[in-house]
């Protein structure tokens, strides 16, 4: 797949959550590698795009994403790579997923599965992430809220803790629980991501969500040694 090719697929997508999926689906196929969302990219998925990330952190083989990204025409800016006429600036954060890999979630699209960072890792790491850089800790907190109301009837609030706690910051955890949404302030929206073909699922009345699994029916082979990730 060239440039042209690239930009004419992700053009067809309906908004940025969907095509940021596609993007990791079409960079797994080609680059022949697990390919991970994490960090804010993962969050503006899971939120449909309440929350909008400015680049689309990714994680997988940096010896066989970066050539891919060259032969698409994104050129390297520091540690980003960039297609201005896309508006797409990719961080390729690092080789390996540093959460519970059971816990990622397989989303389909029409190129193939890509991968998310789970819902309780993405706020575990948001809560440490205010105690290393506190001056950002209220847009970091707003995320974590965003994320957990969203899906605070299916999350591990246990291991949320426990991964906390590695780093100081199981104290936000009770205090995050207090700010969550009641479901009646809730705005509806789909208890999974986005679904290719769909940015926003269509409003409907809130109903139970069912319990968090794990990907569905398949895992990522593995994940080799090598730089921290988000």
């Amino acid at each position: 797949m060239n440039a042209a090719q690239l930009t004419g697929l992700l053009t067809q997508a309906k908004g940025r959550a969907e095509r940021n999926l596609w993007f990791g689906a079409l960079l797994a196929r080609e680059a022949e590698t697990v390919i991970v969302i994490v960090g804010g990219s993962a969050i503006e998925v899971y939120t449909s795009g309440r929350y909008v990330s400015s680049d689309l952190d990714l994680v997988g083989a940096r010896d066989s994403i970066i050539p891919t990204l060259e032969v698409w025409g994104f050129q390297r800016e520091g540690r980003l790579w960039y297609r201005r006429d896309l508006e797409l600036w990719i961080d390729p954060v690092g080789r390996t997923y540093t959460g519970d890999e059971r816990r990622l979630r397989r989303v389909s699209t029409p190129y193939g599965p890509v991968f998310l960072a789970s819902v309780e890792d993405l706020i575990a790491k948001r809560l440490i992430e205010i105690k290393v850089w506190p001056r950002g800790s209220t847009s970091l907190f707003e995320q974590a809220i965003a994320l957990a109301s969203e899906y605070s009837d299916a999350i591990d609030w246990e291991y949320v803790r426990s991964v906390a706690r590695r780093d100081g910051a199981e104290d936000l955890v009770p205090e995050l629980r207090r700010r969550i949404l009641p479901p009646t302030d809730r705005q509806a929206g789909p208890a999974h991501p986005p679904r290719p073909g769909s940015d926003r699922a269509p409003r409907r009345k809130p109903q139970p969500r069912r319990k968090a699994t794990g990907p569905e029916g398949t895992r990522p082979s593995s994940f080799s040694s090598g730089t921290r990730s988000r």
